[in-house]
């Protein structure tokens, strides 16, 4: 068995480590990271090598190539696999290469944005989110069919072995925001995740309440909080629970703690008594070192399974030191609950950050404050009526309009006109980018193809800023948060929930153009996929 697998299942608290490759081999920085990977077999510290994906969304290193290294010297490698710059054929492409060179273990994530690449910003590929990514990887370990029409369609490929974790980000500061962390993380555990490793933060207790739901059970949470019995599945709590989570702990030199100020590092937001104690004594490498050590004992002792090491420069007399520091605090909170207890207060929920120059200090949001109230529009209540009336399969009018638009499809020029007619309505309504495969009513009629800059389907991403989209920052606030602001977020949240099948397919790009209002009827796209 790998020896991260084991890790997870024999030992108490375990460590791994993230390397982010550059741009280029032929640089120092690519030079020590295989030094330090070349010298690991000597340390027992560390149970696997995470490896980053186009970091930032900058262009570097695919992760493969130092998973090999990494493999070949008997050691355990993560690859970390984002949605970005590849399709789905790419992505099937990848994981059939990752099985080659026997790289099973997987960090599964949507991926940053693309900002720097040749000649000008690259074109932002998000063919799937990281719930469809993982739920891919699930059929491909029980051996996946190949699809009827395609060459050897019917025929049931060999399982692959993966070993698949996922990511949350629970360090939010809208209650919107948190509360699509906890339903996305559902799905991805829904989907197989085998273990979560965390964003990375500075609220202990944050992250301790997110442990504290899992191990109680995460849909016995829903439905006490949405008080509907129905959402309680005893079954799933009791798989959840088993899945260990790593906290992510940061390294934090003065070039990060400005980035983090000024929020250019998506998703990660900076507690505000470390930034005080950073202000009050200044930078050093045994600052950094200290408030790592503190946070990682404190997990420990919260019962987590480990920690995921982050932005620590590929250097074992650094890293030796971090563990000596480590295990002195960590003894000392374990013999003394004073001192725990003393510990604690060094870190606290709020955040701080710059906005327009501004220093701002809030708190985080908690899970367990109430929801926004139901919001009343006018837009809203009519786009509901019409598609209640026209695009419900309950509806009245159903079996009427269906045989309309089966007689349609015969008639291809009439099937044109309601193409037309379709994307004249929807495209001032709605931004429509007439794509065929229309999601508007699973987002309160808001479109996800213009307004979602990475096009996600199943909940939000974690690179979210007080609201704010990662790509445009306070200036366009986060689809998902837009989607239960308006209309009942109760009832938005129950309908994500139950979903049948539980995640919305990804887009069909063979209807581009097409009427989605014939495929709905027809049943094409992803609507063949409801129960």
């Amino acid at each position: 068995m790998d020896r991260f697998q084991r890790d997870l299942k024999e030992k108490d608290f375990i460590f791994t480590f993230e390397l982010v490759p550059g741009r280029s081999i032929r640089t120092q920085q690519f030079s020590a990271i295989l030094k330090f990977i070349e010298e690991a077999p000597k340390y027992e510290y560390l149970s696997a090598f995470s490896i980053t994906d186009n970091a930032g969304g900058h262009p570097a290193l695919s992760p493969v190539a130092l998973g090999r290294v990494i493999k070949s010297l008997g050691l355990s490698a993560i690859i970390h696999l984002t949605c970005k710059d590849k399709n789905r054929n790419q992505l099937e492409s990848e994981l059939l290469a990752l099985d080659r060179e026997n790289l099973h273990n997987l960090l599964v994530l949507t991926g940053d944005y693309p900002f720097y690449g040749y000649l000008g910003r690259a074109k932002p590929v998000f063919d799937l989110d990281s719930v469809l990514l993982l739920q891919l990887i699930t059929e491909m370990e029980r051996g996946i069919e190949i699809p009827k029409g395609a060459p050897g369609g019917g025929n049931r490929l060999p399982p692959i072995p993966f070993f698949k974790g996922c990511a949350v980000s629970p360090f939010k500061l809208t209650i919107e925001e948190l509360w699509w962390q906890y339903l996305k993380l559902y799905r991805k555990l829904k989907a197989g995740a085998r273990f979560i490793i965390t964003q990375v933060g500075f609220s202990p207790f944050t992250l301790n309440q997110l442990k504290l739901i899992l191990k109680d059970g995460l849909t016995k949470y829903f439905s006490e909080r949405l008080n509907d019995k129905g959402l309680h599945k005893p079954e799933e709590d009791s798989q959840f629970k088993k899945v260990p989570i790593l906290p992510s702990i940061l390294y934090l030199q003065e070039s990060v703690v400005k980035a983090l100020l000024k929020g250019r590092v998506p998703g990660i937001l900076l507690g505000r008594r470390v930034w005080k104690r950073f202000k009050e004594v200044g930078f050093s490498e045994e600052m950094a070192l200290e408030v790592c050590a503190k946070l990682t004992a404190i997990y420990k002792r919260m019962g987590f399974k480990g920690v995921h090491l982050c932005g620590f420069p590929p250097n074992w007399d650094i890293l030796k030191r971090f563990f000596e520091l480590y295990q002195r605090v960590s003894q000392d909170i374990m013999n003394k609950e004073e001192t725990y207890y003393e510990l604690l207060t060094e870190f606290d929920d709020y955040i701080v950050y710059e906005d327009n120059g501004e220093l701002i200090e809030k708190n985080l949001a908690n899970i367990d404050k109430p929801l926004p109230k139901k919001s009343f529009s006018f837009s809203y209540s009519m786009n509901n009526f019409f598609h209640n009336l026209f695009f419900s399969r309950k509806s009245p009018l159903y079996l009427t309009l269906l045989k309309f638009f089966t007689w349609v499809t015969k008639k291809r020029s009439l099937e044109k006109f309601f193409s037309t007619l379709e994307y004249a309505i929807k495209r001032p309504l709605f931004y429509c980018q007439e794509c065929g495969d229309c999601t508007l009513w699973d987002f309160n009629y808001i479109c996800p193809q213009s307004q979602c800059a990475k096009y996600i389907l199943n909940g939000a991403c974690g690179g979210s800023i007080n609201s704010f989209c990662e790509v445009y920052p306070y200036k366009k606030v986060c689809l998902y948060v837009r989607v239960l602001r308006q209309g009942d977020p109760r009832e938005t949240i129950k309908r994500y929930l139950t979903k049948d099948p539980p995640y919305l397919p990804p887009r069909d790009w063979s209807l581009y153009r097409t009427s989605s209002w014939i495929n709905f009827y027809l049943k094409r796209g992803h609507f063949k996929h409801e129960n």
